[in-house]
C-alpha cells in the first residue's frame, strides 16, 4: 500500500434513504486542516467547531434535499456555503451525519492497522551502534 494517499470517494447510507459521498482517506495536508479548524482562540480543541471541522474534511456531496425536494447542492462549493448548509439543518440530522463520517474513519483506520506488517517490537531500529545514542540513556 503507498504510503501517498489516492483521491477516491465513498457512498456512505444514512436514513431516510439518503446518502453522504465522502472523501475515502484524508492525505497530511487535509488532516492538518481540519485540526486548524478545530482550534478556538485558546490554541485548544472548540467542541463547538469539531463537528464542522470533520465534516468539511471529508465531505463532498450528498442527497439531501430542502423543502421543496431539490438537492441542497454542496459539491464544489466553498467552505463557507457548506457549513451554511450544515447549520441550517435539524440537529439529529448534522449528528447522524458526524457520526457516519466518524465510523467512516474508524473503519479506515482499523483497515489500515491491519494492513501494517509489525515485527514484534514499535520501536524504530536504531541508526546508531551505539545503544545510549538511541535510547537515552546516560554514560554516567
Amino acid at each position: 500500500m503507498s504510503r501517498f494517499v489516492t483521491p477516491a470517494e465513498v457512498r456512505l447510507p444514512i436514513s431516510d434513504g439518503d446518502y453522504l459521498i465522502v472523501k475515502n482517506r484524508l492525505n497530511a495536508g487535509e488532516t492538518l486542516d481540519m485540526y486548524a479548524r478545530m482550534r478556538g482562540m485558546d490554541e485548544k480543541v472548540d467542541p463547538l467547531k469539531f463537528g464542522h471541522a470533520v465534516i468539511g474534511a471529508y465531505l463532498l456531496d450528498w442527497s439531501i434535499t430542502d423543502d421543496a425536494g431539490h438537492v441542497v447542492s454542496i459539491r464544489n462549493q466553498p467552505p463557507d456555503v457548506v457549513a451554511g448548509a450544515l447549520t441550517n439543518l435539524e440537529y439529529p440530522d448534522y449528528q447522524e451525519i458526524l457520526a457516519a463520517i466518524q465510523a467512516h474513519e474508524q473503519t479506515i483506520a482499523a483497515a489500515r492497522q491491519e494492513k501494517k506488517v509489525t515485527t514484534g517490537d514499535a520501536r524504530p531500529e536504531p541508526s546508531s551502534r551505539w545503544p545510549a545514542a538511541v535510547t537515552g540513556a546516560s554514560s554516567g
